[in-house]
This record gives C-alpha cells, sequence and structure tokens, in this order.
C-alpha cells in the first residue's frame, strides 16, 4: 500500500518527528511505500484565500491523492492541533480534487506529558470528520515521550511497544478494507 505520514513539530529535536521517523519504518519493514512529510516540508506559507498554493502544498496533495492512507503524528499545542499542522491541513481542503473524502486516517502523538498528546488527538478527529476522513478510533500515543522514547523513536515501556503493531495492524486492516485498488 502507498501511505503518506505528516506530522512532528518545526523543531529539530522533535519527538513526534522522531516516532514519525520509527513508524515510517515498521511501515517500510511490512512492505508498504511510505511518502513522509515533516519540518521543513511543512514549513508552508499561512494559507489565505485567493493565493497560489506553494508547490509543497501542490506535492503533499499529489501523495495524498496518489495514497490508500494517511498516519499523522502531532504534537499536541495547548490540547490542540499546531498551527504548521493545520495549516498544510487548511490549505489541501481548498484543493479539488480534495483528497479528504473516505481516506483512512491513523492518529498518533508523543508528548513530556502524562497524556501523551491525547488531549491533541480529540481536535484532529473533529477536523477530519467535518472533512470526510476516516480516523481510525485507536490512536498511537506515548506518554512521557523523553523518557519512553529511544534514540530512534522506537517507544520502549513495554504496553506501549507491544499497543503500536497492533494498531498498525488495525490501521493497515482498515485501509486494505477501505481503499482497495
Amino acid at each position: 500500500m502507498r501511505l503518506v505520514m505528516v506530522g512532528g513539530s518545526l523543531r529539530a529535536a522533535s519527538f513526534n518527528t522522531r516516532l514519525l521517523k520509527h513508524l515510517a519504518q515498521e511501515l517500510e519493514a511490512r512492505g508498504h511505500e511510505v511518502s513522509a512529510f515533516a519540518g521543513e516540508a511543512l514549513r508552508l506559507p499561512l494559507y489565505e484565500d485567493g493565493l497560489a498554493p506553494a508547490p509543497g502544498v501542490m506535492i503533499l496533495q499529489g501523495a495524498l491523492l496518489e495514497a490508500q492512507g494517511l498516519v499523522i503524528v502531532s504534537p499536541e499545542y495547548n490540547a490542540g492541533i499546531p498551527g504548521h499542522l493545520k495549516n498544510a491541513v487548511d490549505w489541501l481542503s481548498t484543493l479539488k480534487p480534495s483528497p479528504w473524502p473516505g481516506l483512512p486516517v491513523l492518529l498518533c502523538a508523543a508528548s513530556p506529558g502524562a497524556f501523551g498528546g491525547a488531549r491533541g488527538l480529540m481536535a484532529w478527529r473533529a477536523t477530519l470528520a467535518n472533512m470526510g476522513a476516516l480516523a481510525l478510533p485507536e490512536a498511537i500515543t506515548v506518554p512521557h515521550a523523553d523518557q519512553q522514547l529511544d534514540a530512534v523513536g522506537a517507544p520502549t515501556e513495554a504496553r506501549t511497544a507491544a499497543m503500536v503493531p497492533k494498531i498498525l495492524d488495525g490501521f493497515l486492516a482498515l485501509t486494505a478494507k477501505l481503499r482497495q485498488q
């Protein structure tokens, strides 16, 4: 399957970027084609009605239109969606054809806090539903990411480490059923 991953923060040492890279490796090891957009690839001009989309927006749209599924690995900023990721979503929501309707999405987050970014994922669910995307009910969250992610982004806490492959399996199974091509 072709999958797109979007996320991380603009910080060089982002826990979410580290988790995104780990998840990309896990998906690639299972034989899936992964295109990842993080960091500078998401430093897009602020959305403004009437402006032409930047080349990066068009590249992201093209990748999503060809993808069977999307994995979002999002920091939580004040219990919400980070501005740079919301900006990318807003740009994409204005383009035709829209990549969102029927797109299966796996939500993921890592945070040094006790909730692992779960509060921010609630805001993602509302935004994605509004555009017609289908978010998997389960999510990957890594609490205490400053202590629970190793150098390559793999969760070290046993329960979280065991949860990741199960949730990836569920996402891949749902995506295969919804997006058979």
